[in-house]
């Protein structure tokens, strides 16, 4: 089916061009649809919406505008991790599209939508995807993994209930599990700057470069710990870091018990990425 940008609402037409993104996306023959069409039809705002304007009901608006990019990102990520490297402007674009909405659902259904958006970006390769490319779209890196932290520490303290007494356990769990990558980039404040007492921690790590947290704060309140103040600034370290060297860490750290874990943007050369830190909990 070829892929068109309606300006009334057709229901048919709409649902017929989603199926045919989604075959395409799962490698289904029968989709009607080829991987020129879908990169022709991008729209300039990197977005692949059916419909011509985002002024639509929200649920319209998850259906037939957000999920389309969810999905048309989803297959430029496999295509770009098959080797078609030209794509990576394209694929930049998507994922700061797929950003509008905070990956969530409309209304009650928000979580349900957020879990349908990370599974079509888990067929797309997500976990390659967060392992090995840094440096494509950072912003959309830092709402995923801060999406997993999340879901680690709900699945942690059972805090699993949606606003009708669902339980999202299940779903969260497959997702966590799906995405368990082997190296991070963790960011290095206090104690672990120094590179003796890191690598005794974390044998594996590399040293990625210095930066700063912007609008952050180093405080002692028990232990170190940043806190968010506007106009301060935290000098750190980045390391690379392996599964083990993290599980190394969580001990360390008292993870999640006194510290939960947030991923914050920085610069490192100049080059924005997402990393990892250790945030102490309220609690502690």
């Amino acid at each position: 089916m070829k892929l068109s940008r309606l300006n009334k609402f057709d229901i048919d037409k709409l649902d017929g061009m989603l199926s045919a993104m989604i075959r395409l996306l799962e490698g289904d023959p029968s989709s009607g649809l080829t991987f020129d069409e879908l990169y022709s039809f991008q729209d300039e705002d990197g977005s692949f919406k059916l419909l011509d304007s985002y002024e639509v009901p929200g649920d319209a608006r998850v259906d037939f505008c957000h999920t389309p990019t969810y999905i048309g990102s989803a297959i430029l990520m496999k295509k770009y991790l098959d080797g078609e490297v030209s794509l990576k402007d394209k694929l930049e674009k998507a994922l700061g599209a797929s950003l509008k909405s905070g990956l969530l659902g409309h209304g009650y259904d928000a979580e349900s939508g957020r879990i349908s958006a990370m599974n079509i970006f888990i067929k797309g390769g997500l976990r390659e995807i967060l392992e090995n490319h840094y440096y494509i779209c950072p912003e959309f890196h830092d709402l995923i993994h801060n999406i997993l932290h999340q879901y680690n520490s709900d699945l942690f303290w059972g805090y699993t209930k949606g606003t009708w007494g669902e339980d999202y356990a299940s779903k969260w769990q497959e997702i966590v599990d799906s995405l368990k990558i082997n190296r991070r980039l963790y960011i290095a404040y206090g104690s672990n700057m120094n590179r003796t007492q890191m690598l005794s921690r974390c044998p594996s790590a590399i040293l990625i470069g210095k930066t700063y947290l912007e609008d952050w704060e180093f405080t002692m309140p028990h232990y170190a710990n940043i806190e968010r103040k506007e106009g301060k600034k935290t000098p750190a370290l980045v390391w690379q870091i392996t599964k083990k060297d993290e599980a190394a860490l969580n001990r360390y750290e008292g993870y999640p018990k006194a510290y939960d874990k947030i991923n914050i943007i920085v610069n490192i050369d100049g080059r924005p990425v997402s990393a990892m830190a250790y945030v102490m909990t309220e609690e502690y």
